[in-house]
C-alpha cells in the first residue's frame, strides 16, 4: 500500500451549540434567544380620571371613567401575565372609545407576549397614528425582525433611531440582522453600542462574543461570553457558547469546565453532552468521549452527529470495525451526511475494503463533499 493509501482522514467533528442569534439551525429555539420579548414595556401607568360635580356632565364624566376602568383593569392583568384577559379589556376599551391611543398600545404589547406579531403590528400601527412613540416604532419593527422581514424591521429601526430612540434591545437587534448577514463589523458595531447603553445587557455580550468568535478573535470571544454568562447564568447557551469558545482555542480542560456547568442544571441537553465529547475527543481522551456521547444519545437517539463522532473515536483507537459500524448508523439517520461517508471511506480504506471506501468516497463527492482528491488518486491507484 503506498504512503498515500495510509493516509488518514479525520473530518472536525461537528459542533452544533448554536452562535448567539444567529441561532443553531440544529435546534433553533427563539424563546432562548429574545432578548426583548420579557423587557418590553407595557402599558403600567394606571390612568386616574378626575370627578366631575357638574350634573350637567355627570354622564360623559361616567362614560370616560368607564374606560379608564376598563383600560385600568388591562394593565393589571397584562402585568399580571393574564394577556388574554388584558386583550380583552382593551379591546372593550377600544370599542368603548376608538381614539383612546393607549389600548391599541397595550393591546399590542399582549399580542407580542403571544408571538401573534401580524396582530401587534396593527394595533402599534394604529396607536403610532395618534401618538408618536420611538419605543412603539421599534416594537413595529421588533415584530418584523420576528417574521423574518428583516428589511422592513431595519426600517422601523432606523426610523427609531430618528425619532431619538435609545434602548439597548434597539441596537441588539440590529446587531443580530447584521450578524446574520455576515457582516460582522456592522454587528459589533451595534452590539458595542447596546452595551454602551446598558453594561448588563447579557446577550449582546454574547452574541458580540459570536462575532469575535467568527472573526477568529477567540480570547475576546471568551471574555464576554464570560460576561455574559456571569450575568445571567440561567442561560445555558452563554455558557456552552463559552466552553465552545475554550474548545476553539484548545483550553479543553476548560470547556470541559464550561460545558459541565450547564450539565449540572439541564443533564438531558444533549448538544452540550455531544460538544463535552468533542473536547474530549480532542484531548485524546477517547474512552471517556465515547462514554459522553454514548451519554448524549442517550438523550437523543436519533442525533446523527453523536454516532458520527463516536466513530471517529473508534477510528482513532484503530478498532476500525466499530468505526465502520457507529459512521454506518450516522448515515443512517442522515443519509446526505457526506463527512460520515468520507469518515467511513477512510475506515473502510484500513480494513482492506477498497471497493466499499471508493465507493463512499463517491458518494462524499456527490453529496458536495470537496478536497477529495487525495482520495481519488487511492481509488484510482487502486482500480
Amino acid at each position: 500500500m503506498t504512503n498515500k493509501m495510509k493516509k488518514l482522514l479525520v473530518f472536525s467533528l461537528f459542533a452544533i451549540i448554536g452562535i448567539g442569534v444567529s441561532y443553531s439551525q440544529e435546534n433553533k429555539d427563539s424563546s432562548m434567544y429574545d432578548s426583548g420579548i420579557n423587557q418590553i414595556i407595557v402599558p403600567t401607568q394606571i390612568i386616574t380620571s378626575p370627578t366631575d360635580g357638574d350634573t350637567v356632565n355627570t354622564l360623559v364624566a361616567a362614560e370616560g371613567q368607564e374606560a379608564t376602568i376598563m383600560y385600568n383593569n388591562g394593565v393589571t392583568q397584562s402585568n399580571e401575565g393574564n394577556y388574554n384577559d388584558a386583550i380583552q379589556s382593551f379591546s372593550n376599551v377600544i370599542q368603548m372609545n376608538p381614539e383612546m391611543a393607549q389600548a391599541y398600545y397595550g393591546r399590542g404589547t399582549c399580542y407580542i407576549q403571544q408571538r401573534r406579531y401580524d396582530d401587534a403590528i396593527t394595533d402599534l400601527k394604529e396607536y403610532t397614528k395618534r401618538k408618536e412613540d420611538n419605543y412603539a416604532t421599534y416594537l413595529i419593527g421588533y415584530c418584523y425582525f420576528h417574521k423574518s422581514d428583516n428589511q422592513t424591521a431595519l426600517t422601523y429601526f432606523q426610523n427609531a433611531i430618528e425619532q431619538g430612540c435609545n434602548n439597548a434591545d434597539l441596537f441588539y437587534h440590529i446587531g443580530v440582522i447584521n450578524f446574520n448577514d455576515a457582516k460582522y463589523d456592522d454587528a459589533m458595531k451595534y452590539y458595542s453600542r447596546a452595551i454602551e447603553i446598558d453594561d448588563s445587557h447579557a446577550f449582546s455580550y454574547n452574541d458580540r462574543g459570536s462575532t469575535y468568535r467568527m472573526l477568529g478573535q477567540l480570547d475576546k470571544a471568551i471574555a464576554d461570553y464570560s460576561k455574559a454568562a456571569q450575568l445571567n447564568p440561567r442561560m445555558d447557551i452563554f455558557k456552552a457558547n463559552l466552553g465552545s469558545a475554550y474548545r476553539l482555542n484548545k483550553d479543553y480542560q476548560k470547556a470541559i469546565e464550561a460545558y459541565d456547568e450547564v450539565l449540572k442544571t439541564n443533564p438531558d441537553n444533549y448538544m452540550v453532552l455531544n460538544n463535552k465529547g468533542i473536547a474530549q475527543y480532542e484531548m485524546k481522551d477517547y474512552d471517556n468521549a465515547i462514554k459522553t456521547l454514548n451519554e448524549c444519545l442517550n438523550k437523543k437517539k436519533d442525533y446523527a452527529y453523536a454516532f458520527n463522532n463516536i466513530g471517529l473515536c473508534y477510528y482513532k483507537k484503530k478498532e476500525y470495525s466499530l468505526a465502520i459500524e457507529a459512521y454506518t448508523k450516522a448515515i443512517a439517520l442522515n443519509p446526505d451526511y457526506g463527512e460520515a461517508y468520507v469518515n467511513r471511506g477512510a475506515a473502510k480504506e484500513l480494513s482492506r475494503d477498497m471497493t466499499g471506501a471508493c465507493s463512499d468516497w463517491e458518494k462524499a463527492e456527490s453529496l458536495g463533499i470537496t478536497n477529495l482528491h487525495d482520495y481519488q488518486t487511492i481509488c484510482n491507484e487502486y482500480k
